[in-house]
């Protein structure tokens, strides 16, 4: 991509790039890409029609959403949260962080949102007028606050690879930038769809399901008295399931911030839950990101974005999400590779599983076929026109012909 106005590259993900501006410190603009990653691979080989502009659309929808006190003044009547334990949800809208001075009832959601802008920084609303005006040399940027990210630094110990995290007060503090990453991606579950990773943790560990607060061992497909939190690393090579305690800690945060955390993320939960289901969607589970503002006592602030990406939303048992790529590409030897290599890098301290397939014959993706293709072209246009109720990206099926094509699509690979 060419350098933008006023703006330098920073980062370059598989799927998204960060920009930067030396007038604006505090300040960072994402770009959300038509690229995908599966397995952790990173940039496959093809791109996705209409996922950028799609994502950044989306995300900038739910942010304005929930910064709305009204919004979350009329969640606890929602009929669709009735499944969920009273006391459960009593004890969660009585919260300082619901019901508080500063709560979300009375301020909205704070986040690091700023305003979704085009490529000359002029801010733009979430219309089909914008995307009208887009082309190859006009993107759509979300503006975000920037903040802190420590890495880690990994080590071998006792021929095992270890991750160490900075303490904060070893961190030393930016004098241009007042907030740092909090390094976790949290979990939240409505319950235990196909294709969910809970399933093998509790197979592997019966009582897991008591250490989330659950009576018993759930069933497939079956909603949970309660949404569940898990946590999961967000700044090593391969995201890796954490404690709670072992997230606690490397959270940095005080008790009462990390409780905070936890309910705020309940909190985000329920309002998509309901949202989704307004719009005939299932929300089965998410992952959310924050950082920590630190310059205005100590404020957690709901980060990166929230997409279908984050999201296993679900349409008459059918996913809305990249598991249909992802179910294709088990199909294929590549897929195998990954597997072992991966199996191979936990057995030895130090090994990148990434460079372990490189070594192999089937060493890389391939692209998508052309009918595989064509429904991933379709996913985030209808998605993004189903959530926000308005016709952004043309020309795109609507929810239940997008879901029956996946479902015919699907069955017939079954049968090839």
């Amino acid at each position: 991509m060419t350098e933008l106005e006023g703006l330098t590259l920073r980062y370059t993900g598989s799927v998204k790039n960060v920009w930067k501006s030396a007038s604006k410190p505090q300040r960072l603009w994402f770009e959300f890409t038509d690229d995908y990653s599966v397995f952790d691979w990173g940039k496959m080989p093809d791109q996705i029609a209409n996922k950028g502009t799609s994502l950044a659309l989306i995300g900038t929808y739910f942010f304005n959403l929930f910064s709305y006190p009204e919004y979350w003044r009329n969640l606890p009547q929602s009929k669709h949260l009735s499944k969920f334990d009273p006391e459960f949800l009593g004890s969660l809208f009585r919260s300082e962080t619901y019901a508080g001075k500063n709560g979300l009832r009375s301020k909205g959601l704070p986040s690091h949102f700023i305003e979704l802008v085009n490529s000359q920084l002029k801010a733009v609303e979430v219309s089909p007028e914008t995307v009208a005006q887009l082309d190859e040399n006009t993107k759509l940027l979300m503006e975000v606050l920037a903040a802190q990210v420590h890495h880690p630094e990994q080590k071998t110990v006792a021929d095992q690879t270890v991750y160490f995290y900075p303490a904060p007060a070893a961190q030393g503090q930016s004098e241009t930038i007042s907030r740092r990453l909090v390094p976790l991606e949290v979990i939240f579950r409505f319950g235990m769809s196909k294709g969910s990773s809970l399933i093998s943790r509790l197979e592997l560990d019966p009582n897991y399901a008591n250490l989330l607060g659950l009576s018993e061992t759930p069933a497939a497909d079956q909603w949970f008295s309660r949404p569940v939190i898990e946590f999961s690393t967000k700044l090593e090579p391969k995201d890796r399931m954490l404690s709670v305690q072992e997230a606690a800690l490397m959270s940095s945060l005080s008790g009462e911030q990390f409780e905070v955390l936890v309910e705020t993320t309940l909190l985000v939960a329920l309002g998509l839950h309901h949202w989704f289901f307004e719009k005939g969607l299932e929300l089965w589970d998410g992952k959310l990101e924050f950082v920590m503002e630190i310059a205005q006592e100590n404020t957690l602030l709901l980060a990166d974005t929230i997409g279908p990406d984050e999201l296993r939303i679900l349409h008459n048992g059918q996913q809305l999400s990249k598991e249909f790529i992802r179910q294709y590409y088990r199909s294929t030897p590549w897929s195998q590779t990954v597997k072992e290599a991966q199996e191979t890098a936990k057995k030895t301290a130090g090994a990148d599983w990434k460079e372990l397939c490189r070594k192999s014959k089937n060493d890389e993706p391939g692209p998508l076929p052309p009918h595989i293709k064509a429904l991933a072209d379709n996913l985030y246009g209808v998605l993004a026109n189903t959530i926000t109720g308005k016709e952004l990206i043309a020309n795109q099926p609507s929810l239940s012909e997008f879901v029956a094509n996946i479902d015919k699509t699907l069955a017939q690979g079954a049968r090839s």
